[in-house]
């Protein structure tokens, strides 16, 4: 009998074990900003938030998205949420994003989905499969993927409706998630990500931007635009051209310029501008004025006002690129995201 018991015993602490697992959910967490997600510690995310979703091409790795329900989990929206761009040094599982911004999200009432890149798994990082498979549009597959499969198989108390929070390069993605899927989007918010210009300028005026911040080339020491070893392809806009130019005949994932591959400057150069007519939802641009692509930004809004959009701008003097280090902007911007949730309910 005392073995039986015993058996029991271990069957009913499994079990315990299990449902304690099982609603083991992601927990928030905001990163130093200097460090970004880099310097975010070690997470080990519970199974229970971790998703995947088959990629229709042969041999491909699932796609991983992790999911976290609204507190009470009765007819909330989901928040979407698309970080920034990845150098090969710098790639990071976008969990640190989702713990970043998850307890705004959760007091707002909105569930909160995240996908990680091809090659990304969590802890696991493989750089090369990673920027072997890096583009805008891969993301943006991979994201309306994922869309595809909710559809399909809706989440427990999701009231069907999407809010897309775009983190720069995640910010022409979110903008074209928001043109592609207006019946289910709720509202939309853009940082540092809504620009009208092409990657080509867009990129250019950074580099001119980046020269005159950083005078001196730190491998020559002597003043970086003279140092034609290091920076002729982004002084002169001829060589710089040249460059992009040839991205675009050669796509390829082995050749490198300025730390991105061929293949994701083609891709860039080629992705479809903003389509100002389709944005019928409540749309928020943030954007800083130190920022490099400023006037992108606002061309964008104008334009988008043109089109007669449902556009909010806030331009933010003396802010840079990032807003993860302005928890002031972060505020309003979930001010106005919960203003939406109410118009729109």
């Amino acid at each position: 009998m005392n073995i039986f018991r015993s058996i029991l015993l271990g069957l009913g602490l499994i079990v315990f074990l299990s449902s304690v697992l099982a609603s083991e959910e992601i927990t928030p967490y905001k990163f130093p900003h200097k460090g970004g997600p880099k310097s975010a510690p070690h997470y080990d995310i519970p199974p229970s938030s971790r998703f995947t979703v088959r990629r229709l091409e042969a041999d491909a790795p699932d796609i991983v998205y992790y999911f976290t329900k609204a507190k009470g989990g009765e007819r909330y929206p989901i928040a979407l949420v698309c970080g920034g761009s990845s150098s090969p040094d710098e790639i990071d599982s976008i969990i640190h994003v989702h713990r970043y911004l998850l307890q705004e999200f959760m007091d707002a009432g909105a569930g909160v989905l995240t996908v990680e890149q091809w090659g990304v798994d969590g802890n696991k990082v493989h750089q090369k499969e990673f920027m072997d498979h890096y583009t805008r549009s891969e993301r943006l597959k991979d994201h309306k993927a994922v869309i595809a499969h909710l559809k399909l198989n809706p989440p427990s108390g999701w009231n069907g409706k999407l809010i897309f929070l775009g983190v720069s390069e995640g910010g022409p993605i979110v903008t074209t998630l928001t043109t592609d899927y207006p019946e289910i989007t709720l509202a939309t918010i853009n940082w540092s990500g809504a620009g009208d210009w092409a990657w080509r300028e867009e990129l250019w005026v950074f580099l001119q931007d980046f020269l005159s911040q950083n005078p001196e080339c730190p491998q020559h020491h002597k003043k970086l635009r003279d140092c034609k070893a290091c920076s002729e392809p982004i002084v002169s806009r001829e060589r710089y051209d040249a460059y992009m130019n040839d991205t675009v005949n050669n796509p390829t994932a082995e050749k490198y310029f300025l730390n991105m591959t061929y293949k994701y400057h083609a891709d860039a150069l080629n992705y479809p501008p903003p389509s100002y007519q389709e944005l019928k939802t409540p749309f928020l641009v943030v954007a800083g004025t130190r920022d490099s692509i400023i006037s992108s930004s606002d061309a964008f809004v104008q334009k988008a006002k043109n089109a007669g959009c449902k556009i909010t701008y806030l331009r933010i003097d003396d802010m840079d690129h990032y807003v993860a280090r302005r928890p002031d902007i972060i505020k309003q911007s979930f001010q106005w995201l919960r203003e939406q949730m109410r118009l729109n309910n």
